[in-house]
């Protein structure tokens, strides 16, 4: 029956009429979506369904506490960018799911292999990426963008392998030192903050544990439009035009960066950013502009520590570390830097002062032309105290440079500079008098005018010449021990984690412990001739199969290099006094490749094995447990010097194994096994062949 018009009117009315009871709001649910981009199929995003492209994944709006899951083993092409924010109780997570290689994202011609725009809140974790090019167009493995977005936390970029990403380069698009960095940067991680009307920036930025290596410009790098203060040095005013916004409180720790086109991590317009334990071998290799290896500018309370840069390429920049401009309170300690082409530090002000800026507890080792280079424009209140630079036969360096009439108002006091050798020349080119120069060792090279209280004897650093600080500390009869001042606010610990006293007498230089006992075995391998066999080593197998050669990565004298053989073992073997307390050994390792073992054995007197470290064929570190091998947590790079250290413990029949200072595993000592008295380096035969190289082996009794 159908309804009267009038009659249908009048109830719309009354409906219209009566309150409305609204429905309460459903929020959003999370997600969790599958990515496999093997799949024959594009699914619906479940695992057993998943999505076969990014695109699909890119279309999702995701809400607080959803997750991207990529297959390990596939591999995507083109841009990963999620869309949406998580939230400090759920974020947003992005990671591996299944077994094998890590899913791989590459470019494939875009930009960039991941953009994370304008999200906070978002953790992005083991994934493979690259962005290849030809060096003429911007590149980045991840880029994370900001444009009037306001304050943005709770980004995290974790165990990422970023690589072949070819940014633009000034070497080849010669269109300035500037190309590749600043805003629309190229690099491994990029992270800029843009705009002009929202102030923007970053809080809590989180880089952790990530492998960066042949990407170029940069490796990791933060740019911001927010950087406009009375500190700005004159030449930004043309890059950044908004009103001083610094990102916040970001972290850039356990890192390790190889072959880097230009700067290796440079993050700028920060305050209190911390850089920690990153490792950063080769830099400024392709860029053919000024390049430096970690360094800050326009920021506040930046601390750089616990890191190793070496293989600086050029001499246009070059240097390990730099405090550069429009910076104040930027704090470097317990930093080591070796072979790097440009030198040590940086320090460069331009028209207004770097100020309040402190380099102490570190150790330079080989480092060629400049120890300390000073661009134009003044120092305020700097302190450059507690530092141990050596210098090897045929290293030649500026220990400090300027090139600036204004003043320097710097104290450089406690320091050791020691050169050994007839060959390489050192000097100082340095006249400012405000410069003062207090209370330290110059071991054979010259004392500049206006310097007080210096020590001219002997240090006796305890393994010199080797490419590893636990070569520096202080043997008896030092003229280091004891013959500094205290420098208030000193920091409290050395680059070693001895005490440092607060008053009264220090030693000079970057070891504040002891004398220690001389070592019971120091090797540089710098004194045979290329293609001998090692001295004072038992070599086993082919006489090819362990020669004297130069370091395969270019840095100072030779390594001993291994090669595997067809059908015999190769093993070479040092005897040393017997580990009978605790003992520290150094050894540091170079594979080739990843898929053929090294041993690093110490044994007994009868040849028994104490405590066993390998550089297995699956790619993985490993060790002896009472004699049981297993795996470290820790996947070795090929082409990487690695710093590996065995600590024993007799007295509890334990040993720690540390790589790059980070300790992988503590382990027992083989049981029923005599006192470590020799080390025995072994390449097992097979095929194909298969390339190592080993260093500055270093046996110290700790007790």
């Amino acid at each position: 029956m159908s309804v009267p018009r009038t009659l249908r009117l009048l109830t719309v009315a009354l409906a219209a009429a009566l309150p409305i009871a609204l429905a309460t709001p459903v929020a959003a649910a999370p997600v969790t979506a599958y990515v496999d981009c093997s799949a024959p199929t594009n699914g619906s995003g479940t695992q057993a369904a998943p999505y076969n492209t990014l695109a699909a994944v890119n279309s999702l709006a995701l809400e607080p506490g959803s997750a991207i899951r990529l297959k390990r083993g596939s591999t995507c092409l083109g841009t990963l960018a999620p869309v949406g924010s998580g939230s400090a109780a759920a974020p947003i997570t992005i990671d591996a799911y299944g077994t094998g290689a890590l899913p791989a994202v590459n470019a494939n011609g875009a930009a960039q292999a991941v953009l994370l725009a304008d999200q906070a809140y978002v953790e992005l974790r083991n994934l493979d990426l690259s962005a290849p090019g030809d060096n003429t167009t911007s590149r980045r493995g991840v880029y994370v963008r900001a444009t009037d977005a306001g304050t943005l936390p709770g980004i995290v970029l974790q165990g990422l392998d970023i690589h072949d990403v070819r940014g633009k380069l000034p070497a080849v698009t010669g269109a300035g030192a500037g190309t590749g960095k600043y805003a629309d940067a190229s690099g491994g991680i990029v992270i800029e903050a843009q705009g002009a009307g929202t102030p923007t920036a970053f809080a809590g930025l989180r880089v952790l544990d990530n492998r960066i290596h042949a990407v170029d410009r940069q490796g990791i790098y933060t740019w911001s439009n927010w950087c406009r203060n009375t500190r700005l040095a004159a030449f930004w005013n043309s890059l950044c035009s908004a009103a001083w916004a610094p990102s916040t409180d970001l972290v850039i720790r356990g890192n390790r960066l190889w072959d880097i086109g230009g700067d290796g991590i440079a993050p700028m317009t920060g305050q209190h950013t911390l850089v920690e334990r990153n490792v950063l071998q080769g830099f400024n290799v392709r860029s053919g502009s000024p390049n430096a290896g970690m360094w800050t500018a326009n920021s506040v309370g930046v601390t750089f520590q616990y890191n190793d840069t070496s293989g600086g390429r050029t001499t246009s920049d070059g240097m390990a570390y730099d405090v550069d401009h429009s910076t104040d309170g930027v704090l470097f300690q317990y930093n080591y830097s070796h072979d790097n082409e440009g030198g040590f530090f940086l320090l460069c002000p331009y028209n207004t002062p770097t100020s309040n800026f402190t380099i102490r507890y570190n150790v330079s080792v080989n480092d060629r032309a400049r120890g300390f280079q000073i661009c134009p424009g003044a120092l305020k209140n700097g302190q450059i105290h507690n530092n141990t630079i050596y210098l090897a036969d045929g290293i030649s360096q500026q220990i400090v440079t300027e090139g600036t009439t204004a003043a320097l108002d710097v104290r450089f006091s406690n320091n050791i500079v020691a050169k050994h050798g007839s060959s390489g020349t050192v000097g100082w080119t340095l006249s400012d008098p405000a410069f003062k120069i207090d209370r330290n060792v110059f071991y054979a090279v010259p004392t500049p005018a206006g310097a007080t209280n210096t020590v001219t004897g002997a240090p006796l650093l305890s393994g010199r010449e080797l490419a590893d600080p636990w070569g520096y500390r202080l043997a008896a009869g030092s003229s280091a021990l004891g013959t500094g001042t205290a420098v208030t606010g000193n920091g409290g610990l050395d680059w070693f984690g001895n005490a440092v006293p607060a008053t009264g007498a220090v030693n000079i230089g970057a070891y504040q412990g002891p004398a220690v006992t001389a070592p019971s075995l120091a090797d540089t391998f710098n004194t045979a001739p290329a293609g001998a066999a090692p001295a004072a080593w038992t070599v086993t197998g082919p006489a090819a199969g362990a020669v004297v050669g130069a370091d395969p990565s270019g840095g100072y004298g030779s390594a001993l290099l291994l090669t595997r053989q067809s059908s015999t073992e190769v093993t070479a073997v040092r005897s040393f006094a017997a580990a009978t307390g605790e003992t520290r050994v150094d050894l540091r390792l170079r594979a080739g490749q990843t898929t053929a073992p090294l041993g690093v054995h110490l044994l007994d007197a009868a040849g028994a094995p104490v405590a066993q470290f390998s550089l297995a064929a699956d790619g993985n570190a490993a060790y002896t447990d009472n004699g049981s091998w297993a795996d470290a947590p820790f996947a070795y790079p090929p082409g990487s010097w690695l710093r590996v250290a065995l600590l024993l413990h007799p007295a509890t029949g334990t040993y720690d194994v540390l790589v790059d200072d980070v300790q992988l595993a503590t382990a027992r000592l083989t049981s029923g096994a005599g006192a470590a008295s020799q080390l025995r380096l072994r390449v097992q035969p097979g095929t194909p062949a298969a390339g190592f190289a080993v260093d500055d082996p270093l046996v110290q009794p700790l007790g």
